[in-house]
């Protein structure tokens, strides 16, 4: 091949290369736009919404399920993050439809939002990398002691749980993602009704597994154990207090601060009680 030749085949690789890279471009543009124009109605929901406004974000959320993974560029990804973690948070009715049950506790997954509204904000923040990086690293230590709580208050229902012919384990709280049963001995349906237990009878074990893939083994024959390793109210305040305090107008404040400063601001907004 010629030198005449090698230059055109190169130039053509070029035109090529050019044409691909400009239609993934317009392509892609095209797709954050209809992404755009898809998730657009959800930003018309902010704060403690009416239950007729709870009725249509339902519905929207039907027709467009908000966690469903949308192509858009990351910033806008975090922004939408933030708002909806948000409005679950100021509305946690949104959440809990079937399959959970009436009495399911909403307390730790209202901090639990919180808690990814506020990772959310901090990353969007214009903040150095390393400040930015502390800051969800003590907000992630919030959610796994949120976790940890809500297991060990869990634990603590399921202990007065008697196994039954036709009775489920407990609705699983925030936190657990499986739970199954090993070890009981079968109790026995009378006609008239009634449920006898063989004499000795096991309860038996509850096996637990949660976000974090920690195992917990609860047995229900041995005695109750301690309570929960912390103050269920003062975690929760301390996120309500986080979810308040961290606001656009408050990383703003962080990120125009000396390195120094910063960081004893950061370390004093999370050692309040």
């Amino acid at each position: 091949m010629s030198k005449k030749q090698m230059r055109l085949v190169g130039m053509l690789g070029i035109v090529v290369l050019c044409a691909g890279i400009f239609y993934w471009h317009n392509r892609r543009q095209a797709t954050y736009a209809e992404t755009r124009a898809l998730l657009a109605p959800f930003y018309a929901y902010s704060g403690k919404l009416t239950p007729e406004e709870q009725k249509r974000f339902s519905e929207l959320t039907h027709s467009c399920p908000v966690d469903k993974k949308y192509a858009m560029p990351k910033r806008e990804r975090l922004q939408w993050e933030a708002h909806i973690m948000a409005l679950y948070r100021n509305n946690p009715e949104l959440m809990f439809m079937p399959p959970f049950s009436a009495d399911t506790d909403v307390e730790p997954y209202l901090r639990h939002f919180s808690i990814l509204a506020l990772i959310a904000r901090t990353q969007l923040a214009d903040l150095p990398a390393g400040s930015r990086s502390k800051m969800i690293r003590h907000l992630e230590t919030l959610d796994e002691r949120l976790t940890k709580n809500s297991v060990e208050i869990h634990i603590e229902k399921v202990k007065n749980f008697t196994p039954g012919p036709t009775q489920r384990l407990p609705m699983p709280a925030f936190g657990i993602v499986s739970a199954s049963l090993s070890g009981n001995d079968r109790a026995v349906l009378k006609e008239n009704g009634s449920v006898e237990w063989p004499e000795g009878a096991r309860r038996g074990v509850i096996h637990l597994t949660d976000a974090y893939k920690n195992e917990h083994v609860v047995d229900l024959d041995a005695p109750p154990e301690a309570g929960t390793t912390e103050d269920t109210t003062e975690l929760y305040a301390e996120i309500d207090r986080l979810f308040e305090q961290l606001t656009g107008m408050e990383l703003q404040r962080l990120s125009a601060l000396g390195k120094a400063e910063r960081s004893a601001e950061i370390e004093k907004l999370f050692s309040l009680e």
